[in-house]
């Protein structure tokens, strides 16, 4: 019996709860639209494992869970941002939310390309991140002056696309986690959720993507110490020479 049909289900879960959190954005009801992204997310936390689990990995399962993923991830968060605060702006606020949905896509795509290349850490800000910083911030029911939001908008697609490193939690990683980036980044969780109690889960999501910017600046300062380390090295074998 083939089975691969209990993770493609499972993988389905999450496009169709993101399809339906786009309809309630539409409809106003964005607590609910925030909660389908959140459904999503679980559901696309166990879709590879399922396949997994049951031997059933395949190339479908690997295209339906991008597809699945860039509509959870990418448009629906886009959509409930412009529909419950930005709508006012028009244009304006457009077109960051759709530079949004094609950044997840891009990132989705680029990842599929590079599976092989890529390990121990994630190349651009995870996509289901989008989703979860957008969802805690509905549901926190705070609400930032809107010029800052699609700042932070275009920020979020930016890193999608970036080459900024995450950390997957798989090890074998090359990078190092600094100490100082995850101290910067407890104090930024700490003050925030003192600030605005409610907002803890969005503020735990931007300080995961403020430890990656300032982690992947801390392992490219050092590897440029290395290199100039390496070049001073070679020159004095020249000059012995």
């Amino acid at each position: 019996m083939n089975k691969s049909w209990i993770a493609n289900a499972v993988t389905a879960t999450n496009g169709f709860c993101g399809a339906l959190s786009i309809f309630m954005s539409v409809e106003g009801y964005f607590d609910i639209a925030a909660i389908l992204i959140l459904v999503s997310m679980v559901a696309d936390f166990f879709d590879g494992r399922t396949a997994r689990a049951l031997h059933t990995t395949g190339p479908l399962g690997v295209e339906l869970d991008s597809m699945c993923d860039d509509i959870s991830f990418g448009i629906a968060p886009a959509t409930l941002l412009y529909a419950s605060q930005l709508r006012e702006y028009g244009v304006i606020a457009l077109v960051p939310c759709a530079l949004l949905a094609v950044s997840c896509a891009f990132r989705l795509a680029r990842f599929n390309v590079k599976s092989s290349e890529v390990h121990g850490y994630f190349e651009g800000l995870p996509c289901p991140m989008t989703g979860m910083i957008t969802a805690g911030y509905i549901l926190s029911g705070v609400v930032l002056w809107q010029p800052l939001t699609i700042a932070l908008i275009l920020l979020v697609a930016y890193l999608m696309v970036s080459e900024v490193h995450y950390p997957d939690n798989k090890g074998a990683s090359a990078d190092q986690l600094h100490w100082q980036s995850l101290v910067v980044c407890l104090a930024l969780l700490a003050g925030l959720t003192f600030l605005a109690p409610s907002a803890w889960f969005a503020a735990l999501c931007l300080s995961f993507i403020l430890f990656g910017i300032l982690n992947t600046w801390q392992n490219r300062r050092k590897a440029q110490r290395k290199r100039r380390r390496n070049r001073r090295k070679q020159a004095g074998d020249h000059t012995g020479l």
